[in-house]
C-alpha cells in the first residue's frame, strides 16, 4: 500500500502546496472528453461508472489514465497532465516551463524562492 504525502513549501510565509496523496491519480474519460477523477479505493468501479458497465477491456484501457500533478513555473498554475498522453506544456499559457511534482520535491520553492518544496510523509497509507 502506498504512503500518503503532503506536498508543500517549508517557508511558513508561503502558501504553495499541491494536493496530498501520491502525486498522481487515476481518471476516466467521459463521453464528452472530460477527465473524471477516480479516487482510491474503488477507482475501477468509478471508471466503469464513467465509461460504461458494458465497456470492453480495450475501451476501458483507452479511456482511463493517470494524471500527474504538475506546476507551470511561468504562470504559477497547477495543471494535471497525463504524461503518457499529454504534451508537457501549460494549458493556460502554453509554456513548456512545466515541472512534475517529482521534479519539484526537494528543490527551491518556485513561488517564494525562500523555502524548499517537500513531500512530507503523513504516516497514512492508502
Amino acid at each position: 500500500m502506498p504512503q500518503i504525502f503532503e506536498f508543500h513549501c517549508t517557508n511558513p510565509d508561503c502558501e504553495f502546496e499541491i494536493p496530498s496523496g501520491w502525486g498522481y491519480y487515476m481518471y476516466a474519460e467521459a463521453d464528452d472528453g472530460e477527465r473524471i477523477h477516480c479516487p482510491h479505493p474503488g477507482e475501477m468501479r468509478r471508471a466503469r461508472d464513467v465509461v460504461g458497465e458494458d465497456a470492453s477491456r480495450e475501451e476501458l484501457d483507452h479511456r482511463t489514465g493517470f494524471n500527474t500533478y504538475c506546476f507551470c513555473i511561468h504562470c504559477e498554475t497547477q495543471v494535471d497532465l497525463d504524461l503518457g498522453r499529454d504534451e508537457k506544456a501549460c494549458p493556460e499559457c502554453r509554456s513548456n516551463a512545466v515541472k512534475t511534482i517529482d521534479e519539484l520535491v526537494d528543490e527551491q520553492c518556485p513561488v517564494c524562492e525562500a523555502g524548499t518544496f517537500i513531500a512530507e510523509d503523513t504516516g497514512a497509507i492508502a
